[in-house]
């Protein structure tokens, strides 16, 4: 039974590998030199490097609030701060401006100026790196020109400080300033305003010219409460004699006598009778005359004997008890009058005092919350004045490139080229050349058309060989 041809033995590929020597070698070598000398004919360059080191600086201080202290990054996130300023070193932005400031065609030769090009070398010639266990960041950058190559990378360090103190300036510079300045203007308004209170309402030490309108109203109070009892006395005095005058007369009787009429009724009486005797010793009988004085003579000693009180006069005499008590009442009236007089002056005091201490509440309670305000305008005046300084501290600082960037090390290149290293190159292409052969190897291995050794004639026709006769080339 015929073997499998490709089953190879050590022996048999041992053989191939003897037999096929030369070319094995030729291989090996030609593409080893092909690569040692691709790494001649490449054009040397420079490689300029430079150390930034990235301190604890202002840019890297955070403020939860504006009435806290400045709290610095915690050492954690260190190399967070060191990858992103990696990023804005390797930023398209700043390799452009590096490229438009140096230029394309000076930075490479024989790329036809195209930016965009120099762009891609540059981003590929620059490598940016951390250092491990340090805040540094190592930069390199290589250029088939030696000046080029330091002028780059100077101009990258340059760009990346400005583009540094660009990214981390603060814009509340402004906002800032106007803050500041309205909660001055607030706090200046609320100052005045609390002049202007103290000087309108004579505010000047409250509690003391509290306890002193307290006092006075107490002490007005006092006399008030006073006048009002001896008032009140005094009109009920007056009421009561009033009261009594009303049931006392004026005049008590004196004595008593007959009127004028019952007088000149008498006088007449006495005449008539007189005339009546003369008439008697004139006339004889009953004569008219006589009978009109007998008549009238009767009339008259009726109205004379007739109890008629008009018929009687008196007189009478001043009442002293009246006019005892019409005194008292004058006097407690002249007494009365000057008490109302002062109740209504004590109670206009009174009611200033009040109005006073009103007004001095009024004004302490607004002078208080104006105070309060003024205080918290004052503590955020205080405050926003302090950020301000800051700001604008930071502002200059920013104006200035001054950054928390320290360059370590100037960018500078060695004189001698640093690639490209032949070394490498040799490397790789002593692993190129034995790839090659084993290439080559591996395609007599699988396409080869003669057999090489007796186990192959044995494991393929399935037969014992007997003898074997190697063929030897004639000489010439």
């Amino acid at each position: 039974m015929a073997g499998n041809p490709y089953d190879l033995t050590t022996r048999e590929l041992l053989s191939i590998l003897f037999r096929e020597r030369l070319k094995l070698i030729l291989v090996f070598v030609g593409l080893c030199a092909v690569v040692i000398g691709y790494s001649y004919l490449l054009s040397p360059y420079y490689e300029a490097t430079t150390r930034l080191l990235i301190k604890t600086g202002r840019e890297f201080q955070t403020r939860s609030d504006p009435s806290q202290p400045v709290a610095s990054v915690p050492s954690t996130t260190k190399l967070e701060i060191v990858n992103s300023e990696i990023q804005i070193l390797t930023s398209r932005d700043l390799i452009e401006a590096v490229v438009n400031r140096i230029g394309a065609e000076r930075l490479y030769p024989g790329t036809g100026g195209s930016p965009e090009t120099a762009i891609r070398n540059f981003a590929a010639d620059l490598k940016v790196s951390p250092v491990e266990q340090a805040d540094v960041i190592d930069v390199t950058y290589r250029n088939h020109d030696h000046d080029v190559s330091v002028a780059a990378l100077s101009t990258l360090v340059e760009l990346y400080q400005q583009k540094h103190a660009e990214m981390f300036a603060d814009p509340r510079y402004k906002f800032i300033e106007q803050q500041t300045k309205q909660y001055q203007d607030q706090l200046d308004t609320v100052v005045k305003k609390e002049a202007d209170i103290r000087s309108a309402k004579s505010l000047f030490d409250v509690d003391a010219q509290r306890s002193k309108l307290l006092d006075d109203r107490a002490a007005t109070g006092s006399i008030l409460q006073q006048l009002r009892s001896q008032s009140i006395d005094t009109h009920q005095r007056i009421d009561f004699l009033t009261a009594r005058l009303k049931t006392t007369p004026a005049l008590i009787p004196a004595g008593q006598a007959a009127a004028d009429a019952v007088e000149q009724a008498k006088a007449r009486l006495l005449d008539l009778q007189v005339r009546s005797q003369q008439l008697r010793e004139r006339y004889v009988g009953d004569v008219k005359p006589l009978q009109d004085a007998d008549s009238e003579i009767a009339k008259l000693k009726e109205f004379i004997n007739r109890n008629d009180p008009m018929n009687r006069k008196e007189w009478s005499q001043r009442n002293t008890a009246y006019d005892d008590m019409v005194v008292a009442l004058n006097r407690a009236m002249a007494d009365a009058a000057p008490l109302d007089q002062q109740i209504a002056l004590r109670e206009k005091e009174a009611q200033s005092i009040d109005a006073r201490l009103r007004d001095l509440e009024e004004g302490a309670t607004a002078v208080a919350d104006l105070e309060r305000e003024r205080r918290v305008l004052e503590e955020l005046v205080h405050t926003y004045r302090t950020r301000y300084e800051e700001a604008r501290m930071n502002e200059d600082l920013d104006r200035d490139r001054v950054v928390s960037i320290s360059v370590i090390q100037r960018p500078d290149a060695p004189l001698r080229p640093a690639g490209p290293r032949h070394l490498p190159f040799g490397l790789a292409g002593i692993l190129i050349g034995l790839v090659g052969a084993a290439g080559l190897l591996l395609y007599y291995l699988v396409f080869r058309e003669t057999l090489i050794t007796v186990e192959s004639v044995e494991r393929i026709i399935g037969l014992p060989v007997v003898a074997s006769v190697s063929a030897r080339t004639p000489s010439g």
